[in-house]
């Protein structure tokens, strides 16, 4: 084809017009990245599990995918991220995020995240609530209500614990939040406010919230509402579509049974649900796994179910410790004192 001066005018042109549109698609994404910053904070650090097999073989969480962005949303559904240097959102799927690392958007949200890492329950219970209503974007709500959820069953203050996490689940919660579901993991902790809960759970187990029916359910399990609670646990157990409400519905239904029939079939078929779930959500159910292994005569077996919580768990701080403790009482009551006493060292009160 023989060009002339026409053509490289034409070609001109258009090459002039491709580096405007790309300057200007450049510009796009400056400009989302900006109004991200001004609105959501800076970059939080995220971490995704994919479903793998969690068995009693892996003592290591699996390998996690990280990623960096300023988070627009994170609920159930999908993460809403804009990454460094991106022109545009990238959505990720919700339930696989395990755990994060967040950037927030004000300083009443920085400092009740900081009390709650550095385990100043306290603080985030005294400071939660201001921060929630200082104005943080909806994702950054929810974990400051979490947080505030942890930090009251930390304390013992269980009802306290409910009703916050009332609010957080009526707000769309992911998985990972939902997974500070204040319900009993162990007979232990069927706290002395009970008559408190009675009252609220009775109202729980009718509300809309598939997350709240289970928090209601499995504090009346223990009452006159046994019945009920044990049909509304049935049920989710085999009707959501959430993985952690039917696969924690059907850890609860655990305690309606015998601890001695866990030694039949059973064992197994608790295993393989616990391991059906994301390796971060698992600390509750290895709890009370361990706790009906223990009440069956199986010290033995336990001990390696608490060891897992307090391995693998560190996030949830006072299901870890606990069940540090439960393991050197356990070692002690099997005469295995050397044992005992090295987990004593290494895990100082």
């Amino acid at each position: 084809m023989k060009l002339t001066i026409r053509s490289f005018g034409w070609l001109f042109y258009f090459a002039r017009f491709a580096i405007l549109l790309l300057l200007s698609a450049k510009s796009l994404g400056q400009d989302l990245r900006q109004l991200a910053v001004e609105k959501f904070g800076d970059d939080s650090h995220l971490w995704f599990a994919e479903p793998v097999d969690t068995s009693l073989s892996q003592w290591v969480p699996p390998n996690l995918i990280s990623d960096r962005g300023i988070i627009l949303e994170w609920n159930q559904q999908k993460v809403v991220l804009v990454r460094p240097d991106a022109q545009k959102e990238t959505s990720i799927v919700g339930d696989y995020a395990v755990r994060i690392e967040p950037s927030l958007s004000n300083e009443a949200g920085k400092n009740v995240h900081r009390a709650f890492c550095q385990r100043d329950y306290p603080s985030v219970l005294s400071n939660g609530r201001a921060a929630v209503a200082s104005g943080l974007p909806r994702w950054q709500q929810r974990l400051i209500l979490a947080e505030m959820v942890d930090a009251a069953s930390a304390l013992g203050k269980t009802h306290d614990a409910g009703l916050l996490f009332a609010s957080l689940a009526k707000d769309n919660p992911p998985c990972l939040l939902l997974s500070t579901i204040p319900i009993p993991w162990g007979d232990d902790v069927v706290a002395a406010d009970m008559f408190k809960l009675q009252g609220s759970a009775e109202k729980w187990i009718g509300e809309e919230q598939e997350a709240l029916q289970l928090l209601g359910a499995s504090w009346l399990l223990s009452g006159k509402k046994r019945t009920e609670a044990v049909e509304t646990l049935e049920t989710l157990g085999r009707s959501s579509k959430v993985p952690i409400i039917a696969a924690y519905a059907k850890a609860q239904l655990w305690r309606t049974l015998p601890p001695s029939d866990l030694l039949s079939d059973k064992y197994p078929k608790w295993i393989a649900e616990r391991d059906k779930l994301l390796h971060p959500l698992q600390a509750g159910p290895s709890m009370l796994l361990a706790e009906r292994l223990a009440q069956a005569g199986q010290p033995a077996l336990a001990i390696p179910e608490w060891l897992r919580v307090s391995r693998l768990h560190q996030d949830r701080e006072h299901l870890a410790s606990k069940a540090m403790s439960k393991s050197i009482e356990a070692l002690k009551s099997l005469g295995r004192n050397d044992e005992a006493a090295l987990l004593e060292k290494k895990n100082p009160k």
